[in-house]
């Protein structure tokens, strides 16, 4: 019995002398990398695109409802009175995005002007495994260069609200609920 107790101590310790030692390499190998900043997956496939909104002025009042980019919104005279226009800059092979809007009253029931809420939504169209699959080759080469990066993916890079300032006074933000200026 004694023997067989030896004979398993001798195999544990063989065991965590050996996970240590395994345990070492790999701290060292890791600790040999080197940090490279921020690789943006996707940059190469950006496009940018213009979405018009059209509503007529004295008849319907507008919210922009997207909270991340209402601070986006420019006066532009360029942009026809009555006109919306979402400047977006996005990986065409990630997203498709596109302007949802939906009325808030009924113009029937409400002598008032139709009060329509306005979104820019975007549709995923890729997973990010595939993206990452297609990069695949580049992260295993950096790896040999005992580089490591943290990658992000490009999806909606820049959003503007272009507004004639004829159109401000019945442009509103969300959060507000009073008009740009």
């Amino acid at each position: 019995m004694r023997k067989i107790q030896k004979i398993l101590t001798g195999i544990f310790l063989g065991g965590v002398l050996l996970g240590g030692i395994g345990t070492g390499v790999a701290l060292v190998e890791y600790s040999s990398l080197a940090y490279g900043g921020e690789r943006m997956i996707g940059e190469e496939n950006l496009v940018t695109r213009e979405i018009d909104y059209s509503f007529v002025p004295e008849q319907e009042q507008i919210t922009i409802a997207d909270g991340y980019w209402t601070d986006h919104v420019e006066v532009d005279d360029t942009v026809p009175e009555g006109i919306i226009r979402y400047v977006v800059t996005y990986n065409e092979k990630t997203v498709k995005p596109t302007l949802y809007f939906r009325e808030a009253n009924d113009k029937n029931q409400s002598p008032d002007p139709r009060e329509i809420s306005l979104e820019l939504h975007v549709q995923f169209i890729s997973s990010d495994l595939a993206l990452l699959m297609e990069c695949k080759d580049e992260i295993l080469e950096k790896l040999k260069q005992k580089k490591i990066f943290s990658y992000n993916i490009a999806y909606v890079t820049d959003v503007k609200i272009l507004v004639n300032s004829k159109s401000i006074p019945y442009i509103h933000n969300q959060y507000t609920s009073t008009a740009l200026h």
